[in-house]
């Protein structure tokens, strides 16, 4: 029912919904009574049939049950016709509310129904709490009575057989998914500690909190796994009890204490999920972090590669030129008829073609590395949710050999200008 905890105008939907809770609950209410009108034989003389003693404490409880709810029945009736009165006085009354009297009135009668649904629902609780207590003794005296019943005494032995082969299966199953698990979270952990020695701080950081949930879903899957042991113990124990001895009081003892076990291996369970799903979330960040990481560093080499590249193409063409032309220049520097002049040139036309080699084998480099940069973004990167530690050495070896050829192609730039200042100025002695 609705309790009213502010007075307000109600809607034609508010009206239409609640009437509908008024109208389910007298059905229910007519359908229990229309039960009641039967009297149940078993509860005359519960203790005097010859029932199993647990079988007649089980009938007790439902019976007691059952007339407890019967006698609640009139008394409910009485408080929906209250509670409906009420309603219904309330919506024809407060359809609009246009004066201070009518507000004090509607105020009231909003109060009114705000203690009527109140008692109505507390009295709805016990009558349903009464209700479940009569299902559940119901079931039980019937399961109690099935047992000690020495013709379905096999029946229960091998309906429990199969239940507890079920059980057991199972926990082998867990017990299968958890071993995975270790070996694979182990497993991260290794790599883990590993890929953290050459990580950015970014990277590291993330590595760090993904760790840190390593450990805690580490130590949440050993005492699940240890758990696990303890229910195929506890299984084979029910069996022993159950099916082998059939004794059914330590059949009892053994199914509640199986029950518990499993409830509480269903809780751990559950809480494992949950942080096994937020230990992947973490992993993906970590891997997420990496791989932005190797880009930024792939992304930085392949703008000094290209930058450089340009410049390298540029002066090994001019090197060629030159070392073409050499051949004519020597005529023209010999022609002066002065050994210091031609050797001097010589020593040029060496650096020349020195200097040829080199930027020849950079470019070579350079187009190797952009191309490996491509391959490795395609094969470690792209579409990639893991960045595996082998990817992580790969990218580093890439930029390790951009940020190590980049000193030297600096040397080189440096001995090409220093040529070209000195060709310069000594072609200004033929000038």
């Amino acid at each position: 029912m609705i309790l009213f905890c502010s007075f307000s105008v109600i809607s034609a939907d508010i009206y239409k919904e609640e009437s509908k809770k008024i109208a389910a609950d007298k059905r229910r209410v007519a359908e229990v009574e229309k039960k009641f009108s039967t009297d149940e034989k078993e509860c005359e003389n519960p203790s005097g049939n010859d029932l199993d003693k647990s079988v007649v404490t089980a009938l007790k409880i439902y019976c007691d049950a059952r007339e407890s709810a019967k006698s609640r029945i009139p008394k409910i009736k009485s408080m929906l016709a209250e509670y409906e009165n009420a309603f219904n006085s309330y919506v024809e009354e407060c359809k609009t509310i246009d004066n201070d009297e009518k507000y004090s009135k509607c105020e009231s009668l909003d109060q009114q129904i705000a203690s009527s649904a109140e008692v109505l629902n507390d009295e709805k609780e016990k009558f349903n709490s009464d209700l479940d207590t009569m299902d559940n003794a119901a079931a039980r005296a019937k399961e109690l009575n099935d047992r000690s019943n020495d013709a379905n005494k096999e029946d229960f032995k091998r309906t429990v057989s199969n239940n507890l082969n079920a059980k057991k299966e199972l926990v082998r199953s867990m017990q299968k998914g958890l071993e995975e698990d270790n070996k694979a979270f182990k497993n991260s952990k290794g790599k883990l500690g590993e890929a953290l020695k050459n990580s950015s701080a970014e990277s590291a950081g993330k590595g760090k909190i993904f760790m840190e949930g390593l450990n805690k879903i580490l130590l949440q899957n050993s005492t699940l796994r240890q758990l696990c042991a303890s229910m195929l113990k506890t299984i084979e124990e029910a069996r022993n009890v159950c099916v082998s001895k059939t004794d059914m009081e330590k059949c009892r003892t053994s199914e509640t204490k199986m029950e518990n076990l499993f409830n509480d291996g269903n809780s751990k369970l559950a809480v494992y999920k949950d942080e096994k799903n937020n230990v992947i979330a973490m992993e993906n960040d970590y891997h997420k972090a990496g791989m932005g990481d190797i880009l930024a560093k792939m992304e930085n080499a392949k703008k000094t590669m290209s930058a450089d590249l340009q410049n390298l193409k540029s002066q090994n063409a001019n090197l060629k030129q030159q070392i073409e032309a050499s051949t004519n220049n020597m005529e023209v520097v010999k022609s002066r008829n002065n050994k210091k002049l031609t050797d001097t040139y010589t020593g040029y036309v060496a650096t020349m073609k020195e200097l040829e080699r080199e930027s020849g084998e950079f470019i070579k480099i350079y187009e190797e590395n952009l191309g490996k940069i491509d391959s490795f973004t395609n094969s470690c990167v792209s579409g990639k949710s893991e960045f595996t530690p082998e990817c992580r050495i790969e990218g580093d070896k890439i930029v390790g050999s951009v940020n190590e050829t980049e000193p030297k192609v600096i040397k080189y730039g440096d001995k090409f200008n220093k040529l070209n200042k000195d060709l310069a100025d000594f072609y200004k002695k033929f000038q």
